[in-house]
């Protein structure tokens, strides 16, 4: 197994837990080489500008920079197009800005409204699982908060703007075209990830299964946080493959057959954990060793599917004529992977796009991008308000602390507070270090190169790791374009400050309602979870897509609830009722998933009756999560005893009913 593979499995393996929650970690997203080519756009930038002592060509440093910050990857023609709109609009928003605070304050702020407002509704607020690259209208905005702290007259914002896009521009052409990197290398590491996390599932189970007695704390891990890491890597993977990599179907099969194999081993893991069933290790040593061969396959350029197709052929002749509840789940997973092998076999068209199709432009923008282009405009208005008023010495770092917080909602931007605050704490002790260390401009040049490495190759990592690292490239850049003492004090308080507004704005300004985006999360889920084990029941030709809608919804319902706990304990015993919702949820889908590899072939093994069952008990549980009290009809189609599947949505009936009780009380 190459280095790369082993180092991304070993960090999947540390990171699981974050996975599906608010913080999560990506280390499959680490992007050294683009880290490496950044740092070396910016250095080529600050150099010039050291050697030719223009006043204004750092800015340019700064624009390569923030260029290299909104590449998509992919294809080139999608990099042109989404760079080439960054270096025309941010020029024109950062001359605009610098330009109209030239007039004075008032203009000035009116400017910084305006254009932040027309910014923010360029934004869609997607939500995604995982970061994005950043979307070029926030990098706009923030070049607007820099222009209007800066201001210029005409000729001195002609020259601030050709800098500016001059940065842009030299950043462009070295991404695009003088350094190129192969364009589906994320989708690459994004099918390393996926197939590491089901190797480190299938060795988990191998442990657990180990292990004497009922180890009910490993099993419940492995039934919710194994599952919601393998989930969220998997729908990751088909979001970074919808990005960058249409028309190569190689990427989207290993992504489809990802699912099937974590379909196989979600069952194993609930059938052993239910009840003292044994399982058969040698399957599933040979299953894990398979999904090593994918990981080396799945990262090689050119894929060579004959090992793969070898080892799954010889995993299915073990498995054959066994029928266990393992070895049929084994047989699944490795069916899968060898369909994998043989669509891999198949040459790929030579002429593809290479990214995702343009979407139909559409003048109407929703109303919740409304509202919050307009709470950020006024609260970023209000920060620079505050810190022109007060005369404050690099009040834009509040401002653009201000802008960059603010979420849709509330919950979010706590956690970005939190995560920047991590961040700048822990960035402004190696600032600390380094300033007292660096004396003239070459050194600083010589560390802002690697910083800037290290936040282009982290952006889509982790928010915290990326603040880390650009807290000191920033205040060593600003300390290089204007030189001052504390700039350490200074950044802090008005992050700090900053921070505050933002905070205030999302909350009081047009808040957007938390409570009940939990509750639409919660029957969301119900009524997914419940459609897979009806489907499942009625036996349809795919299940995959009911599957995988049970799993994702399940974990948008578990963010949800985390995101209510980061603003206290007051609700904590409601979200504990909720948790048991979702432990309970994850159980149905995992016994409807032993019972699909379970039962006959075949329309006989179809049991109509009882799925239409599930679905009228589905619509009255939705209305007992919202307060309606349905018990007698629920307790009339409820079924305590029966199979597995009957015990688990038992369970759930208790769950619901338990948590409709307290909201009652």
């Amino acid at each position: 197994m190459r280095l790369t593979t082993k180092l991304l499995s070993a960090l999947n393996r540390q990171t699981r837990w974050t996975e599906g929650h608010v913080f999560s970690i990506t280390p499959e997203q680490i992007g050294i080489v683009e880290g490496i080519r950044a740092s070396f756009a910016v250095a080529v930038m600050l150099f010039i500008d050291l050697q030719l002592h223009i006043p204004d060509f750092a800015y340019a440093a700064v624009s390569a920079f923030w260029a290299c910050l909104c590449d998509p990857g992919g294809s080139d023609r999608n990099r042109l197009r989404v760079m080439g709109t960054y270096a025309i609009g941010a020029t024109l928003a950062i001359s605009l800005a610098a330009y109209a605070a030239h007039w004075g304050k008032v203009p000035g702020g009116a400017a910084l409204f305006v254009l932040v407002l027309i910014c923010g509704l360029t934004r869609s607020y997607r939500p995604t699982f995982g970061p994005m690259p950043a979307p070029v209208g926030l990098i706009a905005a923030i070049a607007v908060v820099v222009g209007v702290t800066s201001p210029k007259s005409a000729i001195d914002t002609l020259e601030l703007g050709a800098c500016f896009f001059g940065g842009a521009i030299w950043a462009l052409v070295l991404c695009v075209y003088l350094w190129r990197t192969h364009p589906r290398a994320p989708a690459r590491r994004a099918l390393v990830a996926i197939f590491g996390r089901l190797e480190d599932m299938t060795a988990s189970l191998l442990e657990l299964d180990a292990q004497a007695g009922n180890n009910a704390e490993g099993w419940s891990d492995f039934n919710i946080g194994h599952r919601r890491a393998v989930r969220f890597s998997i729908e990751r993977g088909r979001e970074i493959v919808a990005r960058i990599a249409v028309g190569r179907p190689r990427f989207a099969q290993g992504v489809d057959a990802a699912g099937r194999v974590f379909a196989a081993l979600m069952a194993v893991g609930h059938y052993r954990a239910e009840g003292p069933h044994t399982l058969e290790r040698p399957l599933l040593e040979g299953l894990r060793q398979l999904l090593g061969e994918a990981m080396r396959q799945a990262e090689a350029i050119t894929p060579s599917p004959e090992p793969l197709l070898t080892q799954a052929a010889q995993l299915l002749q073990t498995a054959a004529g066994r029928d266990s509840v393992t070895a049929r789940a084994v047989a699944t997973a490795a069916g899968a992977l060898r369909d994998l092998a043989q669509h891999w076999q198949e040459p790929e068209p030579d002429d593809v796009p290479g990214d995702a199709a343009p979407q139909p432009q559409s003048f109407k923008i929703p109303p919740p991008v409304w509202r919050q282009a307009m709470r950020v405009a006024v609260a970023v208005s209000i920060s620079y308000t505050l810190g022109a008023w007060y005369e404050v010495s690099f009040s834009y770092w509040g401002t653009i602390a201000t802008l960059v917080l603010m979420q849709p909602l509330g919950a979010n931007t706590w956690l970005r507070i939190l995560e920047r605050g991590f961040g700048s704490i822990v960035g402004g002790v190696l600032t600390a270090i380094l300033i007292a260390r660096l004396s003239g401009p070459w050194e600083m040049l010589l560390f802002i190169a690697p910083l800037s490495a290290a936040v282009i190759a982290l952006r889509l990592v982790n928010y915290g790791l990326f603040v880390v690292f650009v807290t000191p490239m920033f205040v060593l850049v600003s300390d290089l374009i204007h030189p001052a003492s504390d700039l350490i004090a200074t950044r802090a308080i008005n992050e700090a400050i900053g921070a505050c507004i933002g905070l205030a704005g999302t909350m009081l300004l047009w808040p957007e309602k938390e409570k009940g985006a939990l509750s639409d999360a919660l029957a969301n889920a119900l009524a997914a979870n419940m459609s897979f084990a009806a489907g499942m029941l009625r036996v349809p030709d795919d299940l995959d897509p009911l599957r995988r809608e049970a799993g994702l919804a399940s974990s948008r319902a578990e963010i949800a609830r985390q995101r209510l706990l980061l603003q206290g304990r007051s609700q904590a015993a409601r979200l504990d009722r909720v948790q048991d919702i979702l432990t309970a949820l994850r159980a149905v889908c995992g016994a409807a998933n032993v019972v699909a590899l379970t039962r006959p072939q075949g329309v006989q093994g179809c049991d109509a009756a009882r799925a239409d069952r599930y679905d009228r008990l589905t619509g009255l549980l939705r209305a007992e999560l919202t307060g309606g009290r349905e018990c007698g009809a629920i307790a009339a189609l409820d079924t305590e005893g029966g199979d597995d599947l009957d015990r688990a949505v038992h369970g759930l009936v208790l769950a619901v009913q338990d948590y409709s009780a307290s909201i009652a009380t």
